[in-house]
């Protein structure tokens, strides 16, 4: 007997998967693509889509087994229990120039299901509106983002592709969605009564007995589902997505960073990142009593017992604070709080170059242009104050009407009005002679971030900050880095750090190794703490370097390789 057609052989609703892959990008909370810079990374919307479409047989395929279509017709059809008959086609397909209405039929309803654009957007496109970006979808769609976890839907998928992936052995349709259920709800049962059992971190017999009974249960489950082989993963999209919709996944990638990002994106959350029981005397033994006092304001604390939501999340968190607070306790004093308290989150330092004409010599900025914030709502800028040959600056409301001091590469001295050529300022760059100077320091208040000019205080003695023998001194390949960094003398990776950095990220680094002695877990629970703290401590690298560029409109600091090259000038 001849197969049907999967699916994504036939028909994709591709500007509905488009136009939500556009949004993906922009989410950043809960986001695999915040764990770690992965350059090829592939958005979840296409993933989720092309995988659930090439699990699924065609539904107008002659050889479509008829429990798939039957199931269709439960789960997707007219009389599905979601209000509203979510998933009918469209009376007038959007984006045609003529009155062009979709035919009700289950390939149809099963694209719908994939991605459907919401009744607001199907208006407003015929008004000539825009839609904001979370209302462009239907809110049952399967590829948006609020849906990815989301039983109502994703339980739909997981049911459509155990039922193509079993229609071939002998059961009616009810019996597949009965067996479906069954095997889902066993999988319920046995986490439940795991992750409710009081220290489950302990390995006593009864933990084992329960750990198995969960491992048998979804054992039996994902025997009745597909593989998905991605052996090129990345970022770990593809496989992230298939677990998503109840397959057997497997991943792998011949990078390094690559085979971690997958680790800390799919396997890790999926092992570890659930719910846990400590008693609290136990509680009080891994984490002491101030953080068993914050559970307790938190509601967390019932009686004898300590409930966390997602163990992993925790432990991660809990371990990364208390880094953090031993590198404050080290080196704070090397970021000085202002008058009022306030600790800076960041310095916006400039490097000077010499005007090169013989009787100006002053000392200039290299800025591409004085605006600090560009939100729609708060503007304000560097304002130059310029007294012969001195250059000062002072905080302005508004943005800045003044053309920036660099250009195209070329350097205009505001003191003498001459040009200094790029050829000359990448000479002062090879000799060592390009100086930083700090500009402005910013720093978080209650009304938000907020700017002044540095003072005295802030101006420390970086002198003192003895750290050369950790910097690193490996050298970088042409074009390693992105962009040209070699024709301005910079070749080496220790040149990327300021001594302040250098300091900042050893410390890191030391507590780092420190805390290693204190995780008292299974050693591989604790392998999964240490990865994603290094990956935390890695990402650090990516902030704390004197090649960083402060994004005026989101008020951020972007990140190095924001655009896969150096901007530094």
């Amino acid at each position: 007997m001849s197969k049907a057609k999967k699916l994504i052989e036939v028909a994709m609703p591709v500007k509905e998967i488009s136009v939500e892959s556009v949004q993906d990008k922009y989410i950043h909370h809960g986001h695999i693509s915040t764990l770690h810079i992965w350059w090829a990374r592939r958005p979840l919307p296409i993933c989720r889509a092309t995988v659930f479409a090439s699990l699924v047989p065609d539904p107008l395929d002659r050889n479509c087994p008829l429990q798939f279509k039957e199931a269709l017709e439960i789960l997707l059809g007219k009389k599905n229990d979601l209000p509203g008959d979510p998933y009918k086609p469209y009376d007038d397909i959007p984006h045609t120039a003529i009155v062009d209405k979709m035919e009700d039929n289950l390939r149809n309803r099963l694209m719908m299901f994939i991605g459907k654009f919401s009744d607001k957007y199907v208006l407003n496109e015929k008004l000539g509106k825009k839609t904001a970006a979370k209302d462009q979808l239907h809110q049952y769609s399967l590829i948006k983002w609020d849906n990815k976890n989301n039983d109502k839907i994703i339980g739909r998928a997981r049911k459509l592709i155990f039922v193509s992936h079993n229609a071939n052995n002998g059961k009616s349709t009810s019996e597949l969605l009965e067996e479906f259920d069954q095997l889902s709800g066993n999988i319920k049962k046995a986490e439940t009564e795991l992750y409710n059992y009081p220290n489950r971190h302990i390995e006593t017999e009864e933990v084992k007995k329960l750990e198995k009974a969960k491992d048998d249960v979804i054992a039996a489950f994902l025997t009745k589902m597909p593989k998905v082989f991605d052996p090129f993963a990345g970022g770990g999209a593809i496989p992230l997505e298939a677990a998503r919709l109840g397959c057997n996944s497997y991943g792998n990638d011949i990078s390094p960073v690559a085979h971690i990002i997958q680790k800390g994106s799919c396997e890790f959350p999926q092992k570890y990142g659930k719910p846990i029981t400590y008693n609290k005397d136990e509680f009080v033994t891994l984490y002491g009593k101030i953080e068993s006092q914050k559970q307790q304001t938190a509601g967390n604390a019932f009686g004898d017992k300590v409930n966390i939501q997602n163990r992993l999340a925790f432990d991660v968190e809990y371990f990364a604070k208390k880094i953090i607070k031993n590198v404050e306790e080290k080196i704070g004093h090397y970021y000085p709080k202002d008058k009022n308290g306030n600790k800076p989150i960041a310095y916006y330092w400039a490097r000077e170059a010499t005007c090169q004409n013989p009787s100006c010599r002053a000392q200039v900025p290299m800025l591409r242009q004085f605006n600090l914030a560009k939100k729609k709502n708060k503007k304000i800028h560097l304002k130059p104050h310029i007294t012969g040959k001195k250059i000062t600056f002072s905080i302005a409301m508004g943005l800045s009407q003044e053309e920036g001091w660099q250009r195209r590469g070329n350097l205009y001295c505001p003191c003498c009005h001459q040009i200094t050529q790029v050829t000359d300022i990448k000479r002062q760059s090879i000799e060592g002679s390009l100086r930083p100077r700090l500009i402005c320091v910013i720093f978080d208040s209650k009304n938000g971030k907020e700017y002044r000019v540095p003072s005295d205080l802030d101006l420390i003695n970086f002198d003192e900050i003895d750290y050369e023998k950790y910097r690193p001194f490996e050298k970088m390949q042409p074009n390693s880095a992105g962009g040209d960094t070699f024709s301005w003398g910079y070749n080496v990776w220790g040149q990327l750090f300021s001594k302040r950095q250098l300091c900042a990220m050893q410390n890191f680094v030391f507590e780092y190794y420190n805390i290693k002695d204190e995780i008292l877990f299974s050693d591989d629970y604790s392998k999964s703490i240490l990865i994603y703290l290094s990956i935390w401590i890695d990402r650090l690298t990516t902030r704390l370097t004197s090649f960083g560029v402060w994004n005026t409109p989101a008020e951020t600091l972007n990140i190095l390789l924001e655009d896969r090259q150096f901007q530094w000038l």
